[in-house]
């Protein structure tokens, strides 16, 4: 995470704490869910930050901004934590709406009507004894899928953009680190040039840009479209800022590459699938140019006979064997038994 860019989008929407803003101390910490503070000190979770979008990223850093400024650390007391911080959560979360800022899924807001403070909304919380998730909060979600156990061939004219599921993926993103390759950025080719000579067409020796990565996502029935997208989000954030990726789609046949340059690249993606799994189509898709070839799937279906020196990232129950590349492992969290790590590769 680019904690100079958050700053810089803190100032810009909070001009009056430029200074506070500047003295901030940011430190990553694994032990927190999405960010937190003890007062001096804003500590965030880096895996979880690599899923979220931007403007999250600035939400979750301004939440802190404000529980510092509100000195909420120090006004907690002898108060149960998780229903002083689900109070102070809302409070400031209603501060943030009112600056323009759209809540993560989840997020907790005071009831409407009046003004609260944190000491107020603690003891109607506490009262009330509504249940608690202490979970961090994800990106808006609706979920429309087809039967995940039909595994039968898609058909190319069902093809259709798919809609959202709940991520997970910040331990398999971080995993994909010690696999991927660094990259050159640009090669050197002849292009067709716009001048004639002697009436011949002058070729020119030009540098063009090659992908750091070549990803195809599994568009079939059990894979849906926000959690491909956080995926492709999460590579991306492990690569250079300036990093060009191809995404392509696949169920049993392939879609073709889009680039992937930016976070808006990444809104825009479409993908599209239906309801069968051919590797076959995947494996034959990759260009050849790209220092990093990575497969996203559930891993039903048949392995394909042709090698590919390819990362298999498996999201589900799935093992499968591949020949060359290498395999990660992970499960969604509903799946997990106790204590299973969160993800594998093999």
């Amino acid at each position: 995470m680019d904690i100079q860019e958050i700053s810089d989008a803190l100032s810009e929407r909070f001009p009056q704490w430029v200074g506070r803003i500047r003295r901030l101390d940011f430190q990553e910490a694994s032990s927190v869910r999405s960010a937190d503070n003890d007062g001096r000190t804003i500590y965030y979770n880096e895996r979880f930050m690599r899923i979220c979008t931007p403007e999250d990223r600035c939400f979750y850093m301004a939440q802190q901004l404000l529980h510092l400024q509100l000195s909420h650390h120090a006004r907690r007391g002898g108060r149960e934590p998780r229903v002083w911080r689900r109070a102070s959560d809302a409070v400031v979360n209603d501060m943030l709406r009112g600056e323009g800022f759209a809540l993560p899924r989840g997020a907790p807001l005071p009831p409407e009507g009046r003004a609260w403070c944190a000491e107020e909304l603690y003891e109607l919380f506490l009262r009330s004894q509504e249940p608690e998730d202490d979970a961090a909060p994800t990106p808006q979600q609706q979920e429309a899928r087809p039967d995940p156990n039909d595994k039968r061939a898609g058909k190319a004219a069902a093809a259709q953009t798919r809609e959202i599921d709940e991520p997970g993926l910040a331990a398999v993103v971080a995993g994909l680190a010690e696999l991927l390759e660094p990259s050159m950025q640009t090669d050197f080719d002849w292009f067709p040039g716009t001048t004639i000579r002697d009436g011949v067409l002058r070729h020119e020796f030009r540098a063009y840009p090659v992908a750091c990565a070549e990803i195809l996502l599994d568009t079939s029935a059990s894979v849906d479209a926000e959690l491909l997208r956080a995926f492709v989000r999460g590579v991306k954030g492990l690569l250079r800022q300036d990093a060009l990726i191809r995404v392509g789609c696949f169920d049993t046949r392939f879609y073709g590459f889009q680039e992937v340059r930016r976070e808006e690249d990444i809104q825009r993606l479409e993908l599209r699938g239906s309801g069968g799994t051919d590797f076959h189509a995947a494996v034959a898709a990759f260009t050849g140019d790209a220092e990093n070839r990575i497969i996203f799937t559930d891993g039903f279906a048949e392995m394909p006979e042709q090698r590919c020196d390819a990362i298999w990232v498996v999201y589900g129950s799935a093992v499968i064997h591949p020949p060359g590349g290498r395999v990660i492992y992970s499960r969604p969290p509903e799946e997990k038994e106790k204590n299973e790590i969160d993800f594998l590769i093999t």
